[in-house]
């Protein structure tokens, strides 16, 4: 291989970037971008500020524990006295002295069961 001189060779380089000069116009200026829009947002109320009317936190727990008032109330008079009914029978005893013991202790029960409700509820 030949070896050029240094000279020939800057002299050929200069010609090649003049050609990609030539061949690749310039980049055309960006467009002006427009400013960007200012938000102003709007956010809800502080949760410590309650709004007149609606509920407060809570009170939909204080709701499902008075709605188990009535079945702390009525559940064990119905199971104890069906209980001693099922005893009355099993044993064969012709009077229901069994279930009316029953109805009693589910009395009781079922008392001390609605006074826990109405504790939790205050």
């Amino acid at each position: 291989m030949e070896d050029k001189p240094r000279e020939e060779a800057s002299g050929e380089g200069e010609e090649e970037r003049e050609n990609l000069i030539n061949r690749f116009p310039d980049v055309p200026p960006g467009p002006e971008v427009p400013e960007p829009p200012k938000i102003k947002s709007k956010l809800p109320p502080h949760p410590a500020k309650p709004e007149p009317g609606s509920f407060q936190p809570g009170s939909y727990n204080k709701m499902a524990i008075a709605a188990t008032a009535a079945s702390s109330f009525i559940m064990p008079i119905i199971v104890l006295s069906v209980l001693g009914w099922w005893l009355d029978q099993k044993l064969h005893h012709t009077t229901n002295w069994m279930a009316m013991i029953g109805v009693l202790l589910g009395l009781v029960a079922g008392i001390s069961g609605l006074l826990n409700v109405l504790k939790r509820l205050e």
